[in-house]
């Protein structure tokens, strides 16, 4: 399969726009990394592929080319194949050989007087994940995902919905004639089973996730009437007892919290809990294989690489690879007309 690309033509309302003006802190965070592992200078000299600027600014090659990358999809560096160059400006302001070289005002702008809780990147970038000495978001129980559930419904609406319709769609094709479970993993908000159980009568959903995650989850069931085909299975997704006989799996924003070999290493477990001729629905965001477009999808691996310990985003190619090694196919990739994302479709191999 190819990349990610979204055929209709027809121009939607997207807050694409919106969300890349309130995370633009990761820009300031991504240049204050590069500036400080003096990346630019070491294009300059003529070191242009993740690995050798890896080894010459002492850093981790994936943290590496994720920082490239994004500084790619900033404009402030060119990518061709796997080699890096400067841009014009790059050059001219960047380069600490440079008579005009002006990154050092970086140490002032962002100075952590001035701008709180960005995080540290270049600590990132050498490591690969996040710095120690911050709570990633992948840690047990975080409490950010309070607030991200009580946050994110509205913006998840129309992607559940696409998603349900992708799901119902499948379903239609079946000789569905008793309940269809549903096992929603990371459900935050409950948005995305909630929706899929709002539009198949059949479906009986089952949310994993934190026990405080779930109140949100639970409450917005209620308010949608779905208290009789709505439980709840609280803690870690990588360790609870889910059941077995799911004829539909929700994987959203979930994957790309983790490395490949523990997204193939969980994806074990949701085939043990797969019923003969179900589907695991991975909703993300998708880069292209080129990693620097489309740009929001492509971006959110700097998020990873400052909030995780090992996550990423993931291309076509390389979900077909994680899926495998689970023994489970991708049948579809279809991005999700008018948002970011992308509905990876698997089922067994």
């Amino acid at each position: 399969m190819g990349n990610i690309t979204d055929m209709n033509q027809e121009k939607q309302p997207s807050p694409e726009l919106f969300l890349n003006a309130v995370m633009a802190y990761r820009d300031s965070a991504a240049v204050k990394g590069a500036v400080e592992l003096d990346v630019f200078s070491a294009i300059a000299r003529g070191v242009n592929n993740a690995e050798a600027l890896a080894g010459q600014c002492r850093a981790d090659k994936r943290g590496m080319r994720i920082l490239c990358d994004y500084l790619c999809i900033m404009g402030m560096l060119e990518k061709s194949g796997t080699a890096y160059s400067l841009t014009t400006d790059s050059a001219v302001f960047l380069d600490r050989n440079s008579p005009a070289f002006m990154g050092d005002i970086v140490n002032f702008l962002l100075d952590p007087f001035f701008i709180r809780d960005i995080g540290d990147v270049a600590e990132a970038v050498r490591k690969g994940g996040v710095a120690t000495s911050i709570a990633g978001s992948d840690v047990p129980d975080h409490p950010m995902w309070v607030k991200f559930a009580r946050s994110m419904t509205g913006l998840n609406q129309l992607p559940a919905s696409l998603l349900a319709d992708l799901v119902c769609a499948d379903l239609d094709g079946e000789d569905v004639e008793e309940q269809v479970r549903v096992l929603d993993i990371a459900a935050g908000s409950g948005v995305f089973g909630i929706t899929l159980a709002e539009k198949h009568p059949q479906a009986e959903v089952t949310a994993v996730d934190w026990p405080d995650v779930l109140e949100v989850a639970l409450e917005n069931a209620r308010n949608a009437g779905l208290d009789n085909r709505y439980r709840t299975i609280p803690g870690s997704a990588f360790e609870v007892d889910t059941g077995t006989g799911y004829r539909v799996i929700l994987l959203c924003n979930f994957l790309h919290h983790f490395d490949p070999a523990t997204c193939s290493e969980f994806l074990l477990r949701m085939k043990k809990a797969l019923a003969a001729g179900g589907k695991v629905y991975t909703l993300d965001f998708v880069p292209n294989e080129d990693r620097i477009s489309p740009p929001f999808a492509a971006a959110f691996a700097m998020q990873m690489l400052r909030q995780t310990v090992a996550g990423d985003t993931y291309t076509v190619a390389e979900y077909e690879a994680i899926f495998a090694a689970a023994g489970l196919q991708v049948e579809q990739a279809n991005p999700l007309s008018g948002t970011p994302y992308a509905a990876i479709v698997a089922g067994h191999a």
